[in-house]
């Protein structure tokens, strides 16, 4: 029974770290990288309007 229960619970974590951009609370925090390259681009070439950044919810970045 315990070993059963090691090879499901690895195969939950191997399904749950599949793919890091689902936007869950431990992926990569994409909306945050992409929020800072759009207001890096602009502070670049000097434009006056840059967007807000992210802030974190929760103390989590999605």
């Amino acid at each position: 029974m315990i070993q059963f229960w090691v090879y499901w619970f690895m195969e939950k974590i191997g399904d749950y770290a599949e793919n890091p951009f689902e936007g869950l609370l431990d992926d990569i925090p994409m909306l945050q990288i992409s929020r800072a390259i759009e207001i890096d681009l602009p502070e670049i070439i000097a434009d006056e309007k840059l967007p807000s950044p992210i802030q974190p919810i929760d103390q989590n970045l999605m």
